[in-house]
C-alpha cells in the first residue's frame, strides 16, 4: 500500500510539475551559459568555447559568472539539445525527472528514520511544494543537484554493513555532486570527518579501524579518478568562484539574516507562513538536538554549506539552500517527535494525531496552490514573456541576418544573445565600453539593468545609427 502511495505522489507531482513548464524563460542568462556549453560539448568544441566565454567576461563591464559552469549539467542537457537544439520546454524536462529521483530518494533517506506515515508526508511537503515546483521552469543545475546530494546522503548514511561497491557508489555519487556544482565537494569532507570520529571511536578494534580506513580511500580514490577524468575531457573555468571570497566576515554580516529568513519561503512569502517557519526553526533546533549525534553528516553537512554560502558574495535567494530543505524539514519532525515523547503517556497519540493532521493540512495548501499555478499555466498557453517572445527574436533574427558573423554585440544579457546569433557579445554600462561593439542593443523594458538606458544613450554623444525598434528594444548600428 505505500509503495502504491508513494507512486500517485510522484506521478502526480509529475503532472503537476509537467503542467508548471513554460515554453520560454525569465531573463537572466545562467541558464544560456549552459545551453552553449552543451552545444560546445555537442560540437566538441570546447576549447572554443572558453575563448568566447573569456571575451565576454573579459570585454564586459563585469564578470558574468565563471568562465564555465561545471560541465555536469550541461553534458545532461547535451541529448536534449542534440534533438531539439534550443528548445526551452524540451530542455526543461531532465530537471522534471531528476526531481522524481530526487523525491524516490528523500523517501529512502526517510523510511529508516521516521514512520511510514511521516516519511510520504515529508515527500508529500517536496512533491507539491509550489516553490520547488515552479522552479522546475528554470534551466539550471539545481534540480539536478539536489538529487545527486540527496543520493550521496542516503548512501553516506545507510545502515549495515559496506562493501567496496558501497564505497564506490558513495564516491561517484558525490563526484557527479561536484560534477554539477562545486559545492558537492563539501559532501566529502563530511564524509571524511565523520569516518575519521568513528576510527577515534573504534581505534582499538583492528578491524574496524581497517575497514573504516579501506572504505575512506576507496571513495577518495574514485572520487579523485573521476575528477581527473573531468579534467581531462573538459576545460576548467570555476576559479575565478574561488577569487570572489573577499571580506568574508563583512560578506557573512550582510547576508546572514537574509538566509536565515529564507528557509520560509519553502513555505510561503507572506508574513504568516514567515511566522510558522519561526515556530517550526524551534523544533529543527529541538530536532538538531535531539538527533545530532546519530545525524552527525547532516548536521556537518547543513553547517558547511551555510558557511560556504553566506560569505559568498552574491545574493542567489532561496536557491542555494535548496539541498538542505529536506534535513531542516527532517529536524523538525525530529523536534516534534522529542516533545511529544515528553507528554504523559495518555496525551502522546492525541498529539501525533495533530501533527499528522497539521502536516496533512499543509501538504494539502501545496498541492491546491500549485496545481492552481499549473492551471493558470495552461490557460496561459504556457506563456511567458522573457528572451524567447517575438520582440526578443525580432533582433536575433536581426543579427543573425543582417550584420556579419564577427561583429560584436552589446547587450545586457550577453550570454543570451551568444546563444541566439553566435555572435560575440559584451555588457557595458560605460559610453567608452560601448566602442568596443559594433551593434548596441538596448532593452527599453529593463532601465539601468547592466546596460546604459535608451532614454540616457545620448547624453554618451555616440555616433549611433537606428536600425530597429519595437515594443522592447532598440537598436544601433555604432559608427566608428
Amino acid at each position: 500500500m505505500r509503495r502504491i502511495l508513494l507512486l500517485i505522489i510522484i506521478m502526480l507531482s509529475l503532472i503537476i510539475g509537467a503542467s508548471t513548464l513554460t515554453r520560454g524563460h525569465q531573463w537572466g542568462d545562467d541558464f544560456a551559459w549552459y545551453i552553449v556549453q552543451a552545444k560546445s560539448i555537442l560540437d566538441g568544441n570546447t576549447d572554443g568555447f572558453m575563448q568566447q566565454s573569456a571575451f565576454t567576461n573579459g570585454e564586459s563591464t563585469t564578470h558574468l559568472g565563471p568562465l564555465a559552469y561545471p560541465w555536469g549539467y550541461p553534458l545532461i542537457l547535451v541529448p536534449v539539445y542534440a534533438i531539439k537544439g534550443i528548445s526551452p520546454l524540451a530542455l526543461k524536462l531532465p530537471g522534471l525527472f531528476f526531481y522524481a529521483g530526487f523525491l524516490v530518494c528523500l523517501y529512502l533517506l526517510m523510511k529508516s528514520r521516521l514512520t511510514e506515515a511521516e516519511s510520504l508526508l515529508v515527500v508529500s511537503l517536496f512533491a507539491f511544494n509550489p516553490l520547488l515546483l515552479q522552479f522546475l521552469d528554470q534551466i539550471l543545475s539545481d534540480i539536478p543537484f539536489i538529487f545527486f546530494s540527496t543520493l550521496s546522503l542516503l548512501l553516506m548514511t545507510r545502515e549495515g554493513k559496506r562493501n567496496i561497491m558501497d564505497y564506490v557508489f558513495i564516491g561517484a555519487a558525490i563526484f557527479f555532486t561536484t560534477f554539477l556544482r562545486v559545492t558537492g565537494v563539501l559532501l566529502l569532507g563530511c564524509f571524511l570527518i565523520v569516518e575519521f570520529f568513528r576510527l577515534l571511536h573504534h581505534r582499538k578494534d583492528r578491524i574496524t579501524t581497517f575497514q573504516i580506513i579501506k572504505g575512506s580511500l576507496i571513495v577518495c580514490f574514485v572520487f579523485i579518478l573521476l575528477w581527473i577524468t573531468n579534467l581531462l575531457l573538459f576545460p576548467s573555468g570555476g576559479e575565478s568562484y574561488f577569487s570572489q571570497y573577499a571580506e568574508l566576515i563583512e560578506t557573512a554580516k550582510r547576508f546572514l539574516p537574509g538566509y536565515f529568513n529564507v528557509f520560509s519561503f519553502f513555505f510561503g512569502d507572506t508574513q504568516g507562513w514567515k511566522y510558522l517557519y519561526y515556530l517550526l526553526f524551534l523544533l529543527f533546533l529541538f530536532g538538531i538536538w535531539y538527533r545530532w549525534k546519530q545525524e552527525l553528516i547532516f548536521v556537518l553537512f547543513f553547517a558547511l554549506w551555510m558557511l560556504v554560502h553566506i560569505t559568498y558574495p552574491y545574493w542567489q535567494g532561496p536557491r542555494y539552500i535548496f539541498p538542505l530543505l529536506p534535513i531542516f524539514v527532517y529536524f523538525v519532525f525530529q523536534g516534534m517527535r522529542f516533545l511529544m515523547e515528553r507528554l504523559p503517556e495518555d496525551y502522546r497519540l492525541t498529539a501525533q494525531r495533530v501533527c499528522y493532521g497539521f502536516w496533512i493540512l499543509i501538504a494539502g495548501i501545496f498541492l491546491v496552490r500549485s496545481s492552481t499555478n499549473a492551471y493558470v499555466n495552461l490557460q496561459n498557453n504556457r506563456a511567458i514573456n522573457g528572451p524567447f517572445d517575438p520582440y526578443s527574436t525580432d533582433v536575433y533574427n536581426y543579427i543573425k541576418e543582417q550584420t556579419p558573423s564577427e561583429s560584436v554585440v552589446v547587450f545586457f544579457k550577453p550570454r543570451v544573445m551568444v546563444m541566439m546569433t553566435g555572435h560575440p557579445t559584451i555588457m557595458s554600462m560605460e559610453c567608452e565600453r560601448v566602442l568596443k561593439g559594433d551593434y548596441l542593443v538596448l532593452s527599453r523594458k529593463v532601465g539601468e539593468n547592466q546596460q546604459i538606458p535608451p532614454e540616457e544613450i545620448d547624453t554618451c554623444n555616440l555616433s549611433l545609427n537606428q536600425v530597429l525598434k519595437n515594443n522592447r528594444f532598440v537598436v544601433y548600428q555604432i559608427q566608428k
